[in-house]
């Protein structure tokens, strides 16, 4: 019932009349979509790959969708295609390197990609994220980047602290480690040491909140705190149960966040921001940014939890309905932003 909900609601969204004109073999922009299988049309990747054709509709373009693997016979081209993980189509651990270097081939080709491949590079990379925070003098949580669990068991660092997974999204690959147990047996999980050639240690902050803000060059599209409602430390993600709270904004604060997001150079990103002992009088602390995101909408939770509304179907109150007219709305301002 979701999956369906969807995609009616994707189907509305597209001008179809001016599809049928717009869409033509001859064009010099193209819509990259690698997977054509039965499960893609239930993924985040078909949504934004729909939204991206619907903002170049909108904006009177004309394009040309090309399916499958051959992208590498195109040359000054604009691409635009989807970072997802589906679109390893090699099926690489390391998918974030993966797409970059099939980005930089393509720009090797005198195509104009979109993602960028310094931003492709970016996404869910955590190890080069915080290299390029570093070299932005961004303010970010103390990390440090170890090359083996040999060099963080002889750090000797002061317990509880953060490992991040080099590749990962959302709250995936947050370890939480408050003794050398919970190190120990971080290091026993065969699948982790063999795909993350570097341990990110980060500083665990005093927080219960972060604020997600979503730009699109020098626009903030959206903005929202995801709140830890519980005493003890634990990841904002919504997943958790978090409470989400889109009024407020930190205006004297709006400045020094425009001007963090400048200073990476990239298109479009949502930032996670958050403030030591959740005291908005100090200077914000950047957490991460990320070129691809899923926005959360403005719902009414009626009381509930935000989760509830993303795990079920509610006729009335659709999160997915809600979900693909905002991720159709920050699309067009991306396409726009990208010609």
């Amino acid at each position: 019932m979701k999956r369906c909900s969807r995609i009616f609601k994707i189907a509305g969204h597209i001008n179809w009349l001016s599809f049928k004109s717009l869409c033509r073999q001859n064009a010099q922009i193209l819509v990259w979509i690698p997977d054509r299988s039965i499960r893609y049309f239930g993924t985040d990747a078909f949504i934004w790959d729909m939204a991206t054709i619907a903002g170049l509709i909108k904006a009177r373009k004309n394009f040309r969708i090309v399916y499958g693997k051959n992208i590498g016979r195109f040359y000054h081209k604009k691409i635009f295609f989807t970072l997802s993980s589906r679109y390893n189509i090699y099926g690489f651990w390391d998918y974030t390197a993966a797409l970059q270097q099939l980005t930089v081939q393509l720009e090797l080709q005198g195509n104009e990609i979109f993602p960028k491949s310094e931003e492709a590079l970016l996404w869910e990379n955590k190890a080069h994220m915080h290299e390029v925070f570093k070299l932005a003098n961004v303010r970010e949580p103390k990390t440090v980047i170890y090359n083996s669990f040999e060099e963080v068991l002889n750090a000797g660092l002061s317990y509880p602290y953060l490992i991040k997974a080099e590749h990962s999204c959302a709250s995936e690959g947050l370890y939480h480690i408050r003794s050398l147990q919970d190190l120990v047996e971080l290091l026993s999980d065969v699948k982790f040491v063999r795909e993350n050639k570097h341990i990110i240690v980060q500083e665990l902050l005093n927080m219960r909140k972060d604020l997600r803000v979503i730009f699109v060059k020098d626009e903030i599209v959206l903005h929202y705190w995801r709140i830890n409602l519980k005493d003890e430390w634990m990841p904002t993600s919504t997943s958790y149960g978090s409470k989400v709270d889109f009024k407020y904004f930190p205006e004297h604060w709006r400045q020094d966040i425009t001007n963090t997001f400048k200073s990476l150079h990239i298109t479009t990103g949502a930032f996670d921001i958050t403030w030591q002992n959740d005291d908005l009088s100090t200077k914000p602390i950047y957490l991460e940014v990320s070129p691809f995101y899923q926005p959360n909408p403005e719902m009414d939770t009626k009381g509930k939890a935000y989760a509830y509304y993303k795990q079920h179907f509610n006729f009335f109150n659709s999160w997915d309905a809600k979900y693909v007219d905002l991720v159709f709305n920050i699309k067009y301002k991306q396409v726009q932003a990208y010609l």
